[in-house]
C-alpha cells in the first residue's frame, strides 16, 4: 500500500502538469479526412504551435494581433547564432490567418501554399486527456 506522502506527492505533480489542447489542421473544409496537421495551444499562452504533416521537422506558430483579435500571423523560427545577440531567435513571417468563427475554424494563408488551410477552433476531444499532450518537441516551442 502506497504511503500518504507518496499519493499527495503524486497528486501535486498532476496539478503542477501544463494543460494542453489539441486542435485539427486539415485542407478543403472536411474536418475529419482531410487532416493534415495539428495545432497545441498551452493553457494561459497566445501563441498556438503548428505541426503539418507534409513538413514533419518543422513547426509553425501563430500569433495572435495585437491590434486586432481576429487576425494572425503564421511564423516560423530559428536560432540566432550570433553570440552578441540579445534575442534567442529570429523570427520568420510565412503567412497570415484570420478568424471565423461563423464557421468555427481560423483560415490558415501560408504564403507558398495555394491550398486553403483551416485551424479548427474548438478543441479536439476524440482522444483522453493524457493523449491530449504535446509531443517532446512541440513543447520547446514559444
Amino acid at each position: 500500500m502506497k504511503a500518504l506522502k507518496d499519493i499527495l506527492n503524486e497528486q501535486t505533480k498532476k496539478l503542477k502538469e501544463p494543460q494542453f489542447y489539441r486542435f485539427q489542421v486539415y485542407v478543403n473544409g472536411n474536418t475529419k479526412k482531410d487532416t493534415v496537421g495539428m495545432a497545441w495551444l498551452k493553457e494561459g499562452q497566445k501563441i498556438y504551435t503548428i505541426k503539418l504533416w507534409t513538413f514533419l521537422s518543422e513547426k509553425f506558430f501563430l500569433l495572435p494581433s495585437k491590434e486586432d483579435a481576429s487576425k494572425f500571423l503564421l511564423m516560423t523560427r530559428e536560432p540566432v547564432k550570433s553570440a552578441n545577440s540579445k534575442k534567442k531567435y529570429h523570427w520568420n513571417i510565412v503567412g497570415n490567418a484570420k478568424a471565423n468563427p461563423s464557421n468555427g475554424v481560423i483560415d490558415l494563408n501560408f504564403d507558398l501554399f495555394d491550398k486553403k488551410t483551416f485551424m479548427s477552433i474548438y478543441p479536439d476531444e476524440s482522444k483522453n486527456q493524457q493523449d491530449q499532450r504535446m509531443p517532446d518537441e512541440v513543447l520547446e516551442a514559444a
